[in-house]
């Protein structure tokens, strides 16, 4: 049984809505897609939906009210079936929307739809630690999920690197959890490579509990998979981590290769022998400035992307 975790607070101007959570999942399921459509129908300024399984019904039922979709990812489950499922369905949701807001152009082009009728919302990210970081001994942070990210592969890469360098001490933070015995799984993996000192994993902890950990960190790990469906999909933790000052390991797929450079850190292919090599050119290269990280992203934080790209797009519509 998933544990109980806490609730979301609500921020200034935001107010944070919960329904049950109760199963069984149909159900539940149901009881939200109706409250959003009773929501939705006595709301009477713009609609924003971000994408889910049933937003289709909200547009079909209200048609005479103005709304626009939000789209973040498309499909990125491992099974090609499901993956084409998912993605029909969400491109027959966005024929019903007024507007369709999509996160980069490379999933705007996978999903061949009307470019007349979308806009690119990008991705952002809100600076989590203000501290310039001392380089000088390696802080590995992962933030994320732990279901098909390969994060095994980081730990094997920890090892190589141990190996080469055994006198190199460094601290890998591991925050996030998955489905099934995940965590056990690693754990194995951990004690196994005889890491139990060096690599710590956390499990799930909230957004608003994570700044500890980046202001200690001076190395971020944005490792996905390097497939066709993560290839457009912009890493969250990749604007995080750099906004935060973060050196950043990035795998080399599409979307990081759009904001990785050589001032805010290395993209490598998807093995541990690569992942390896990335922590020895941090181990031989300490001279990285987090002001200068920063700079490389500062566009992308929350604030501007609302100004200039949210807010014009609602006053338009």
């Amino acid at each position: 049984m998933e544990p109980t975790r806490e609730r979301i607070e609500s921020f200034e101007n935001v107010r944070v809505i919960y329904t049950t959570n109760k199963p069984p999942r149909v159900l539940r399921g149901a009881y939200y897609t109706i409250y959003c459509i009773l929501f939705a129908l006595f709301y009477k300024g713009k609609l924003f939906v971000k994408y889910f399984e049933t937003a289709g019904l909200i547009k079909k039922f209200l048609f005479w009210k103005k709304m626009i979709l939000d789209i973040r990812t498309l499909a990125i489950s491992a099974d090609e079936n499901i993956r084409n499922k998912y993605d029909v369905k969400l491109i027959k949701t966005c024929d019903y929307y007024n507007h369709v807001t999509i996160i980069s152009e490379g999933i705007r082009d996978k999903m061949n739809i009307n470019i007349l009728k979308t806009s690119i919302l990008p991705l952002g990210a809100d600076i989590i630690s203000n501290i310039n970081k001392d380089f000088n001994q390696i802080n590995l942070l992962y933030v994320g999920t732990l279901n098909g990210r390969k994060i095994e592969d980081t730990i094997k890469g920890c090892k190589l690197f141990s190996e080469k360098y055994p006198d190199c001490y460094f601290i890998y933070d591991i925050v996030g959890d998955g489905k099934g015995n995940i965590l056990e799984k690693l754990t194995n993996i951990i004690e196994d490579d005889k890491l139990s000192d060096k690599i710590i994993l956390h499990g799930f902890i909230p957004n608003n509990k994570l700044k500890p950990f980046f202001d200690k960190s001076n190395v971020g790990i944005s490792y996905v998979p390097i497939t066709d469906y993560y290839n457009h999909q912009p890493p969250t933790k990749t604007y995080e981590y750099i906004l935060s000052g973060l050196f950043t390991i990035a795998t080399n797929t599409y979307s990081n290769r759009e904001v990785i450079n050589n001032v805010n850190g290395v993209l490598i292919e998807d093995t541990p022998e690569d992942f390896s090599q990335a922590l020895e050119f941090i181990h031989l290269n300490r001279n990285f400035d987090s002001k200068n990280i920063r700079e490389t992203l500062i566009e992308h934080t929350w604030e501007k992307i609302v100004n200039s790209k949210l807010i014009p797009i609602l006053e338009n519509i």
